[in-house]
């Protein structure tokens, strides 16, 4: 038995020590470039090796951690992720065509590598979905409402194009990055825990064990405290007087938690709403706590909305937009945003909103 633990101790350190040996390992070709210097950095921009062509060839190896990385050479960079299998590319110069003159412009190639192909093809469709949003932001007036329309329906196509494309990616390859990188980066900000557990739990163990998947494990301990279910997290807010009102002292009531801008259109918009059934429900324990998304320098029209569209419950902000403390505990990355909690505190819906508002009100002040 001892000599059978032994052995088995053994295996184990071996494995330990295979899993501390991976390295990454990056070769190119760059036919008559011999001199250019190549860059492997983080996504943070931090370095992480570097090396410079030679007799056509370059190399990049070192100990390695999964994590999105860029690879820099020549005035042109290409997005990877750096993994355990070999990554091969190549470097030239092609021919190209811009504002009717031939021009030669750097291209960097990476061969036969599935991750990558994943990744181009979520950068792909990114790039066209804030390329369409430049259009309808800089359109003309001249261009006339026809144009913008057509542009706002473009755009709508590809961004239901750009989900359709990051949930089969998330469900379909479970055992690659990309598909542990796309449910932290993208899928996590729209979609709720309940939603994702059942993909998360498909992901191999091999990617969750990754960086790259210990940080979609945060985002997801952190989305299970915020879903239905959930007794909503506690936070303190500075409210427009100087003093401060946190959520817990407001524990026995309905509450709804309302994260808003002064600039947000659809906020305001939903107001009245929200106003309607604060005046109906506020004595049977109906209570909203307004968080503003403002900047301090945005405070006198914060403190002006709320005296302009009548927002008569209680409001609180700290300041600083988006790094507002609160919004990144709710994981809130678009306005408007509610939580509606019972007596308890506990979280009964994350998109009550409309009709749906005072339906939901209505049970739980009963």
């Amino acid at each position: 038995m001892k000599r059978k633990m032994t052995t088995l101790l053994a295996l184990a350190a071996s494995l330990c020590a295979t899993a501390q040996q991976q390295t990454y390992n990056i070769t190119g070709t760059a036919i008559g470039h011999d001199g250019t210097k190549v860059m492997l950095v983080s996504e943070d921009k931090s370095p992480i090796d570097s090396t410079v062509v030679a007799d056509g060839k370059f190399q990049l190896t070192g100990p390695l951690t999964v994590q999105m990385a860029m690879l820099r050479m020549g005035g042109t960079s290409e997005a990877i992720i750096l993994h355990e299998k070999p990554i091969q590319m190549t470097f030239q110069r092609v021919k190209s065509e811009r504002r009717g003159k031939a021009i030669e412009v750097p291209e960097i190639k990476v061969l036969d590598d599935k991750e990558h192909d994943l990744l181009k093809d979520i950068n792909d469709m990114q790039m066209f979905e804030m390329m369409t949003m430049m259009a309808i932001a800089f359109s003309k007036d001249e261009q006339g409402e026809t144009m913008r329309d057509s542009l706002a329906q473009m755009w709508m196509g590809i961004k239901e194009r750009n989900k359709a494309l990051q949930d089969s990616i998330a469900r379909n390859c479970p055992d690659n990055y990309v598909a542990a990188f796309v449910m932290n980066q993208f899928m996590s900000k729209d979609h709720s825990y309940a939603d994702l557990k059942p993909i998360y739990d498909q992901l191999s163990d091999r990617v969750k064990a990754s960086a790259i998947g210990q940080n979609l494990t945060a985002t997801m301990e952190k989305l299970s405290s915020i879903g239905v279910g959930s007794i909503a997290p506690d936070f303190t807010l500075p409210v427009p007087d100087g003093t401060e009102i946190s959520l817990n002292s407001l524990r026995g009531k309905v509450v709804l938690i309302d994260f808003w801008a002064s600039w947000c259109g659809p906020c305001l918009r939903e107001a009245p709403n929200v106003r309607k059934v604060y005046q109906k429900y506020h004595e049977k324990g109906f209570e909203v706590l307004g968080v503003s998304l403002d900047e301090a320098s945005k405070r006198e029209a914060w403190l002006s909305a709320i005296d302009k569209h009548q927002l008569t419950w209680l409001q609180g902000s700290t300041l600083k937009g988006w790094q507002c403390p609160v919004a990144k505990l709710y994981n809130v990355t678009a306005i408007p945003a509610m939580f509606l909690l019972d007596r308890e505190g506990r979280i009964v819906a994350t998109n009550a909103r409309g009709e749906k508002l005072e339906e939901e009100v209505a049970k739980l002040c009963e």
